[in-house]
């Protein structure tokens, strides 16, 4: 079984142990599923190389003698050689949660190779492609997530023999794609662009492992016992450091609070700007139109826009959030209000849960609240230790960077108002009953770590402000004032981006006032 004979060769395409070999390997593979479920960490299995290669065969034992209840399989279509972009939206809801494994044939990889081999692009466009792979896997691997990456090598002659094996045989010719002989007579620039991929993408936090010696069985075995190797050494690793995070924990939640000060936002704001009733009146549905024609605009060019709204409670985000999006037929927006991650996402890592709202149907995504609830919420009580936080701000970065490489327009509004009106709206709500259900205790509870709040605000805006997704801060004390700001600034922005302009179609009712 597993193998093709010919007068002349003897083609394997599946592992062959001994019964006794078996019973030790698949002992071997229980005892570390079980452990990776007591660690509580996920695990992330890259099968890659050629068919034929002994990647399919591994991935077959990893499908076979592990429990499938704590394993995801995955293999992707390629995405199309012309297309400019490759979406990580995929690879992201595909990933393990904590206690899991995930193995992957056809990983985020096999784009930029195959792109590299058939000269779709070049050296700096394959390491450009890479850029993303690393940026993916360091963002996981940050929050704890083990990689063991396996490239399985196997020559020319080594394929050419085995494709024409399974092509002879009426039992097995299926397994062989037109994509599989036209990579074999590109085995040169695939074995080129493998090495430059290796090199390039081998970190400490996500190394690669290569077979390439050895029978076909040997080869898996091999392999095998690199990944039990490797997870276990890592397993051991994460424990001694979840010890230290515990304690460094403790610390933080007692360590002193800086003296406040203003931050540098609140202090170049107005935060007595206003608008009339009347001026309100007149700018709303100009401007509705107006974002209506740049939308339709964006969608012409396959855009879509993502809006993240950010701000102190009762700062008006719903407000603002329901005039911006009446410019737009419900079918084309989705509107998330983001309040604490369910279990299954505490399960993952943080951005998970908004990876999976994106929609490529949706010309329009708003969250109210977003992923920035780590470096806010989740710093200022605790919930995140000041490592994690910290490094969010990197991971923040390079997961908006590739939400714009995927054809995104992302833009992010601070929505800030005093203390003093916060109050005001808080008692307003106390007394209104159609209002009520938008205050409680964990209100009050936030507001009295305004300061806290406020230099967490900071922070974020000298961070992540860049200018591929920029920020954008509006003074909301006036409600009618913020709205109009928030959607003039937004038009403004798209007009930048897009270099469209809608003032002919769309004359302004006067001339526009900042």
């Amino acid at each position: 079984m597993g193998k093709h004979h010919s007068e002349d060769e003897e083609i394997e395409f599946e592992a062959n142990f001994s019964d006794k070999e078996e019973t030790a390997i698949r002992t071997r593979l229980i005892s570390l599923q079980t452990k990776i479920r007591e660690v509580n960490v996920p695990v992330i299995v890259l099968l890659c190389g050629v068919n034929g290669s002994g990647k399919n065969a591994a991935l077959a034992i990893f499908r076979d003698w592990l429990d499938q209840r704590s394993v995801i399989l995955r293999a992707y279509e390629r995405h199309d050689v012309h297309q400019e972009r490759i979406e990580y939206r995929r690879y992201w809801r595909d990933t393990p949660i904590n206690g899991k494994t995930g193995v992957y044939v056809s990983s985020w990889y096999s784009d930029p190779l195959v792109y590299r081999a058939y000269d779709k692009i070049n050296d700096d466009g394959l390491y450009e492609l890479l850029d993303n792979c690393n940026d993916f896997e360091k963002t996981l691997a940050d929050s704890g997530v083990i990689f063991c990456k396996l490239w399985f090598h196997k020559d020319k002659n080594e394929q050419e023999a085995f494709l024409r094996a399974l092509d002879e045989d009426p039992y097995e010719k299926w397994r062989v794609m037109d994509d599989d002989w036209k990579n074999c007579c590109l085995s040169d620039g695939f074995e080129e662009a493998t090495r430059k991929l290796i090199r390039y993408t081998d970190k400490d936090y996500a190394p690669w492992f290569e077979i390439k010696e050895g029978t076909f069985t040997q080869r898996i075995r091999k392999a095998l016992d690199i990944f039990c190797t490797h997870v276990e050494r890592e397993l051991d690793e994460r424990l001694k450091f979840r010890e230290k995070e515990e304690k460094k924990r403790e610390e933080d939640k007692k360590s002193k609070k800086k003296k406040y000060e203003k931050p540098d936002f609140v202090k170049h704001i107005n935060m007595d700007a206003s608008i009339s009733k009347e001026k309100y009146k007149e700018q709303l549905p100009y401007l509705r139109a107006r974002l209506n024609a740049l939308l339709m605009e964006a969608r012409k060019r396959n855009k879509r826009v993502i809006l993240a709204f950010e701000g102190p409670d009762a700062s008006g985000k719903g407000g603002v959030i329901s005039r911006l999006t009446s410019s737009l037929y419900v079918r084309d927006c989705d509107i998330f209000p983001i309040s604490a991650p369910t279990q299954e996402e505490i399960n993952h890592h943080y951005l998970w849960r908004f990876w999976r709202r994106l929609s490529e149907q949706k010309l329009l995504t708003v969250f109210d609240r977003s992923w920035y609830g780590r470096v806010l919420v989740e710093r200022i009580e605790h919930f995140a230790t000041e490592r994690e936080w910290k490094q969010a701000y990197d991971e923040i970065n390079r997961f908006e960077k590739q939400m714009v490489q995927g054809d995104n327009i992302v833009v992010k509004f601070l929505l800030y108002i005093s203390k003093d009106e916060q109050l005001v709206r808080f008692k307003a709500r106390e007394e209104t009953s159609y209002k009520q259900w938008k205050i409680g205790s964990e209100d009050w509870r936030n507001r009295e770590k305004w300061e806290q709040y406020d230099e967490a605000f900071d922070d974020m805006l000298k961070k992540t402000d860049t200018k591929y997704a920029p920020w954008f801060v509006v003074p909301d004390n006036n409600k009618k004032y913020g709205r109009i700001k928030t959607m003039k600034l937004l038009c403004r922005y798209l007009e930048k981006v897009l270099d469209f302009k809608t003032d002919k179609e769309i004359p302004p009712p006067d001339k526009e006032e900042d």
